[in-house]
């Protein structure tokens, strides 16, 4: 924790910027950097989009018939989608199909006159993809 506040410090440094007060900027980066370390290990547990195409890629490996289990997961994924609220569904087509950053979801969002802050498009984006996994595995013992 002090190697990484010291390192922040240096980098500030030298990129031009002063530290006026130097013990409460400590102070705060410090606490900054604990409150990141406490989030990692939750943020490690969340499924995210990359872990999900890992284990379907793994299941997929050990499968003997890879391409037709493939095939199956793409169309339940459609499925799924197609199944979700409207809003659900813009967010993860712009992020996870898209690719695009959050600050990029929430400009295209405010270019159609929706107005949220990059948080709450995090926040939704991760109940949007807690949704469509559970949508996703209904629906996997159903068309099995």
């Amino acid at each position: 924790m002090i190697n990484e506040t010291y390192l922040r410090g240096i980098k500030l440094l030298d990129s031009g910027q002063e530290i006026e007060k130097p013990r409460a900027w400590i102070r705060a980066t410090s606490l900054n950097v604990i409150r990141e370390m406490s989030r990692k290990p939750k943020k490690e547990q969340l499924w995210d989009s990359n872990l999900i195409q890992h284990q379907i890629a793994v299941e997929a490996s050990n499968s003997l018939d890879s391409a037709n289990y493939d095939d199956k997961d793409l169309r339940l994924l459609e499925l799924a989608l197609k199944k979700l609220e409207p809003k659900d569904y813009k967010l993860i087509v712009l992020r996870e199909i898209e690719g695009l950053s959050w600050k990029q979801v929430v400009n295209h969002l405010a270019s159609q006159g929706e107005y949220i802050t990059e948080a709450s498009a995090r926040q939704r984006g991760k109940r949007a993809l807690k949704r469509l996994r559970k949508i996703f595995f209904e629906l996997k013992p159903h068309h099995q």
